[in-house]
């Protein structure tokens, strides 16, 4: 009895979309990959004079969101823009997504034995709350990765994210060129790798201009709309020097703080200028509409989807970092 190509595939241990390719004479797989389905397709007593299409059967792809605490990655336009973006690119594709929350603070050897065993033909990991000593389980499973939304110096992992050091330096660069030499920081109390590539991106454009880094106009928010109102609340209780201009690490926080600074009687931009970063629809609706960095959103999640494809049809060696450039979306919220 002939081995089918399903089977073949999990001998191997890699993906039916890759045997496919392989059976059906289709470019895009490394040579070595090619003679050892070949091969092995020989041994087993693969019947060539069948063709098996994958069209017929779909392959899945798992997006894991990685979620530490939660207070960032949420039911927000920004991560619903990206899984957008995602969903599209998998179905040009040819694969059916599947999304699986991964809790840091539950079992992870099981949720990582239960991901092994979903059969998927890539996994994209969305590691926006992710820490790196958190990775190396992941990176045991034998299934093509790619993490979306961050980046880990440490590590041999393909990753597309955004370029948060330039979007954070344009911001306040921008602020700055307008003639405003006081420049705060509407910074996250919550740590992960993207707000802190934004604050570096923050102090260089200081640095750049000659602008002392060590000021008091630093204040941290938590980094959602009505968090960062109450904590903005309670440092203007304080009743703290206040910049002319602040860069704010998100959107939520931006228009938390806006809301804070207006109650007590702050105008914006009149007293105070404030640039956001993400270009969340709630921008056009505040007032005034607020000033803030672009991020193509959709176009990210197409891209790692592209990206894996290629990992899962490819024998790649060298391990890709994708980061997508931001642009300033103007709107009401500077001083002119």
């Amino acid at each position: 009895m002939s081995i089918s190509a399903k089977e073949l595939a999990e001998k191997l241990n890699i993906s039916a979309a890759t045997v496919s390719m392989v059976l059906n004479r289709r470019p895009g797989i490394s040579e070595k990959t090619r003679t050892m389905v070949i091969e092995a397709a020989k041994e087993y007593g693969y019947d060539f004079s069948k063709k098996w299409d994958f069209s017929q059967e779909k392959g899945s792809i798992q997006y894991v969101i990685y979620k530490k605490h939660g207070t960032v990655v949420g039911d927000t336009p920004f991560f619903s823009q990206l899984t957008e973006g995602i969903e599209q690119a998998c179905k040009a594709e040819g694969f059916e997504l599947q999304i699986t929350y991964f809790h840091e603070n539950q079992d992870i050897d099981a949720q990582i034995q239960a991901l092994s065993e979903k059969n998927c033909q890539g996994i994209l990991l969305l590691g926006t709350e992710m820490e790196v000593e958190y990775f190396p389980p992941f990176s045991k499973l034998k299934i093509p990765l790619v993490m979306l939304d961050t980046y880990f110096e440490e590590l041999d992992c393909d990753s597309v994210l955004i370029n948060n050091v330039q979007g954070a330096y344009r911001a306040t660069n921008y602020l700055i060129e307008k003639g405003m030499t006081e420049v705060g920081y509407l910074r996250s109390s919550c740590t992960i790798g993207n707000f802190a590539e934004r604050a570096d991106g923050y102090y260089k454009a200081l640095r750049h201009h000659h602008i002392p880094t060590n000021h008091p106009y630093v204040h941290e928010l938590t980094p959602s709309m009505e968090g960062a109102y109450l904590d903005m609340i309670h440092i203007l209780r304080e009743k703290p020097a206040m910049a002319q201009a602040y860069f704010a690490d998100n959107d939520l926080i931006a228009a938390g703080a806006m809301r804070a600074l207006k109650e007590w009687g702050y105008r914006i931009p009149e007293d105070i200028s404030i640039v956001g970063f993400d270009d969340m629809p709630i921008c056009e609706f505040l007032e005034p509409p607020l000033t803030t960095m672009d991020v193509p959103k959709k176009r990210m999640g197409e891209l790692a989807m592209k990206l894996l494809v290629q990992k899962i049809h490819q024998d790649l060696k060298i391990p890709v970092k994708i980061e997508l450039s931001v642009r300033l979306h103007e709107r009401k919220s500077v001083r002119s």
